[in-house]
């Protein structure tokens, strides 16, 4: 079954939304294997720029997702932040055997993507309510996003 990608109406206007939805949809048809994991998406994640006053919900269920403009029912995990940091979600690399993102201990030199959302998390710059209570689907969510194959 091919995966489905829907943008609700009015969420086309959304910069966020056109954003997360066409980030998916590339990344599905160009690397199978994420297929699995967008599959095991079941819940709504709630995703709010504060810095411009935009939200927009994703609501996935095995292999079908529906994006709207704004806050639509209760969110199992929200991401809270400038859109600035936001935009760098995609950018999160993971290891190819082991679906975990990389960490980088051996180039401390350089700031990874994954230190760089750490670093925001703990300034309070991204927040993300949910982690704790439902990590496999924040871990399958950034799978399904990272722009790294």
């Amino acid at each position: 079954m091919e995966p489905i990608i829907d943008l609700a109406p009015g969420a086309e206007e959304n910069p966020l939304a056109a954003l997360f939805g066409g980030l998916i949809r590339e990344h599905l048809a160009r690397d199978p294997r994420r297929t699995a994991d967008f599959r095991a998406l079941r819940g709504a994640v709630l995703v709010v720029a504060q810095d411009t006053a935009t939200s927009m919900t994703m609501r996935f269920d095995h292999g079908r997702l529906t994006i709207h403009d704004g806050a639509i029912g209760i969110p199992t995990v929200t991401f809270c932040g400038d859109e600035a940091a936001l935009r760098k979600l995609p950018d999160i690399a993971f290891h190819r055997w082991l679906s975990i993102p990389k960490l980088g201990v051996l180039h401390r030199r350089q700031s990874g993507p994954l230190r760089e959302l750490a670093r925001l998390v703990a300034s309070g710059e991204l927040k993300i309510y949910g982690l704790v209570a439902h990590p496999r689907l924040i871990l399958a969510l950034l799978r399904v996003l990272s722009r790294h194959p």
